[in-house]
């Protein structure tokens, strides 16, 4: 055993006794805690950073250096409401930190405190008055609140101080820029690569002045300059590409594009140049071809997986690109762009619903996204729910007010409630984009519901000479040749094309149409059935089949159709109205009730379904103020309809609020005055309300009007009623 000396052993307590005293040493402690944050900011570790410097204020709240340092690293994780709080403790303990002071001016700045951030850039000035940080930022609040002489005044001082630095030259021209003072700004941006001829940030600078000038060969003379001076530099090649595909040069554009790959094989935005290019230049089938080959090289590379998915899905070459999308979502399922990819999949597929949910879990992963919203407003209006679709395409054109496909599908809904709006929102989407079809189609829809036949015709054959076989074009066209009576000629057009393209269902479906405009059921029928052979979904079959058969009388099989429509797609409400009026027929009331109650809840904002549910509730049994709120919501979607007029005003009669009645049912009566049940309506309202007279004119004129009307008999014993004094 080895032992240790008495004066040893004191040694060594002592020892242990300094350490102890080292490592609980609070100042010393805080010190050692901001130099390693410090260091973790070195060397971009800025989460580990902060840390330690919320150590170091757990020991001093009160440390100022490390409220700025802390504050600093909130700025670089761009955590603004952090380092405000922080940057102010700092200011607030330490004064005279100038570098705290002009940190917390600058965050003020961008905070638009703009008096403030000058009193703190002011008194740094006061105290060093050539710091330039200080005369920078006071310069750059002047520009903001639009002084620029003085904003002039603030970069030449610190052009003088510093007549080395590219930036003040560049802050100095762009102060002569927005004041309008262009040629004084190009002789500070000239100076700049005079006084740094080898500086490639210089003569980008003077390069996008040129470009911000419409001067393209002289910002692509300097901008290829910059490029010299870095052969790998990558934000000059960038902003070269861009100036040459302004100027039209797209193969040299393409060019240097194929060039980033080689100069920075590793770098994402330098290999996926090439394939976006082409795909926003619309070469499609060269961006698949590139996309392809940056995956075999870049396989986890799941933005350019993504880029591949969305060309395949604009090529519609959905097998291809499905398989793709389920790799994207299958790795992350809250993925927006697989999952806005996933919604396009489903709507080609015709699952609606799905592609519904799809997309709006997309939109809200990303709800900045205006592709997101547009493609959810589609699978919305598919779906049967055209309230929803409008507040999606709106909520697109917000985004991204260019957007041409979500204006004109906006204004293809906007055709029924406001025609001028649809308009509106057409041309939009024509300038936009003068190629699109759809505005075109959009333009035709508005016009029809403006009587305007002949400028109806024109936009759509627009629409057909940009896209021939637009179905629902050629299904508008055909509507407008049924109303002039020119249908021969939409048979011979339609027959075209179905030669052409014998297997389309739509194609197929539509010469149905027109032979049925034809009353030729019989080639009708066989061209509906073609087309549910060729495509059992085919949208409307059956109720065209419903339709042939009604027109031979033969109801049964007809409301076979119509139910066999209703479990093809079940959102679609026409089949549902059509049955309804079927039963309504036989005086099945029950069996209509129950259809149109389905029909609303499926879409309870349909005016249509509204207005006809309140209608069998009041007549045939059903609760009166459920009633009254149906043809309110009817009432609320078509204002200005003589429809929803009446059906609120028998409500209201039903109710017994006769003064409300009167009111909407004189309206719909006076829009319609040779409607009997709407002037029945009225006098039985007046008669209520103890306006004999009236309610005697309003009878007898309906009784004029049709005397075999389904309320003749009410009609004709309340006016024997009135006669007898039986008031």
């Amino acid at each position: 055993m080895k032992f240790v000396s008495f004066n040893g052993a004191i040694l060594l307590i002592a020892g242990a006794a300094l350490l102890v005293s080292c490592s609980s040493d609070p100042s010393r402690q805080k010190l050692k805690y901001l130099n390693s944050g410090e260091n973790y900011f070195k060397t971009g570790k800025y989460q580990e950073a902060v840390i330690q410097f919320r150590n170091a204020l757990e020991i001093d709240p009160r440390f100022a250096a490390a409220h700025y340092q802390l504050g600093r690293a909130y700025l670089t994780l761009r955590n603004p409401g952090s380092a405000y709080r922080e940057l102010t403790e700092s200011v607030t303990l330490d004064p005279s930190n100038s570098d705290a002071q002009l940190e917390f001016a600058a965050l003020l700045i961008g905070r638009r405190q703009f008096d403030q951030a000058q009193s703190v850039a002011q008194k740094v000035l006061d105290a060093q008055p050539g710091n330039v940080r200080a005369l920078t930022i006071l310069g750059e609040k002047h520009i903001l609140t639009h002084d620029f002489p003085k904003a002039i005044q603030e970069f030449q001082k610190v052009v003088e101080l510093e007549p080395q630095r590219v930036e003040n030259y560049a802050a100095l021209g762009a102060a002569y820029g927005a004041a309008g003072r262009f040629s004084e700004a190009e002789d500070a941006y000239r100076k700049a690569t005079e006084t740094n001829p080898k500086s490639a940030q210089a003569h980008m600078s003077l390069s996008q002045f040129y470009f911000s000038q419409g001067s393209m060969a002289k910002a692509e003379t300097e901008m290829r300059i910059a490029c010299d001076q870095d052969l790998r530099a990558l934000p000059p090649r960038f902003l070269l590409a861009r100036i040459l595909l302004a100027m039209g040069k797209s193969a040299d554009a393409e060019k240097l594009y194929a060039d980033l790959k080689r100069i920075a094989p590793k770098d994402p935005q330098a290999y996926r140049a090439l394939g976006s290019f082409y795909a926003s230049s619309g070469q499609r089938e060269k961006a698949i071809a590139e996309f392809r080959s940056m995956l075999t090289a870049h396989p986890k590379d799941s933005f350019v997986k993504d880029q591949l998915v969305e060309t395949l899905l604009d090529l519609n070459r959905i097998g291809e690109a499905a398989p793709l999308n389920r790799e994207i979502v299958s790795a992350n399922p809250t993925d927006p762009r697989g999952l806005e990819s996933q919604g396009r999949i489903l709507l080609s597929e015709g699952q609606y619903e799905k592609a519904r949910t799809a997309l709006e879990g997309a939109a809200k992963a990303e709800p900045n996204s205006a592709a997101s919203h547009y493609f959810l407003g589609l699978a919305q209006r598919y779906a049967g729910l055209p309230d929803l679709a409008k507040v999606s395409f709106s909520r697109a054109l917000e985004i991204e007010p260019q957007m041409a496909q979500a204006s004109a599908a906006l204004a293809s809904l906007t055709v029924k409630n406001n025609r001028d709006e649809a308009l509106r929102l057409a041309e939009n989407a024509r300038r936009a984009d003068p190629n699109l079809p759809s505005a075109y189609l959009a333009s035709a829809q508005a016009q029809m519901a403006k009587g305007d036949a002949r400028q109806a015709e024109t936009a759509l054959q627009d629409t057909l000479r940009r896209d021939p076989s637009s179905l629902a074009a050629l299904a508008t066209l055909l509507n407008l040749y049924s109303q002039e009576g020119r249908m021969q000629e939409g048979l011979q057009r339609i027959t075209g094309l179905v030669q052409q393209y014998p297997q389309n269902a739509g194609l197929r479906f539509l010469l149905a149409l027109a032979y049925f405009g034809l009353k030729d059921l019989e080639k009708s029928e066989t061209n509906v059935r073609q087309a549910l052979a060729l495509d059992p979904k085919t949208p409307d079959a059956y109720t065209l089949l419903a339709n042939i058969h009604l027109a031979r009388g033969a109801v049964e099989e007809a409301k076979a159709d119509l139910r066999a429509a209703i479990a093809a797609h079940p959102r679609s409400l026409l089949n549902y109205v059509a049955l309804v009026t079927q039963y309504e027929k036989e005086g099945n009331w029950e069996e209509a009730k129950r259809l149109d109650e389905k029909a609303h809840d499926i879409d309870p904002a349909s005016p249509m379904v509204a207005d006809e549910l309140a209608f069998l509730y009041l007549e045939h049994g059903g609760d009166v103020n459920a009633a009254v709120s149906l043809a309110q919501i009817a009432r609320q979607k078509m204002p200005d309809s003589p429809i929803t007029a009446d059906a609120l005003g028998w409500a209201y009669y039903k109710l017994g609020s006769l003064d409300s009645a009167v009111v909407q049912l004189k309206e719909s009566s006076e829009k319609v005055p040779n409607n009997p049940i709407y002037r029945y309506h009225l006098g039985m309202a007046f008669m209520a309300s103890r306006q004999f007279e009236l309610a005697q004119n309003s009878l007898r004129a309906a009784l004029r009007t049709d005397p075999q009307f389904p309320y003749a008999a009410n009609a004709k014993a309340a006016l024997e009623q009135i006669s007898k004094g039986g008031r």
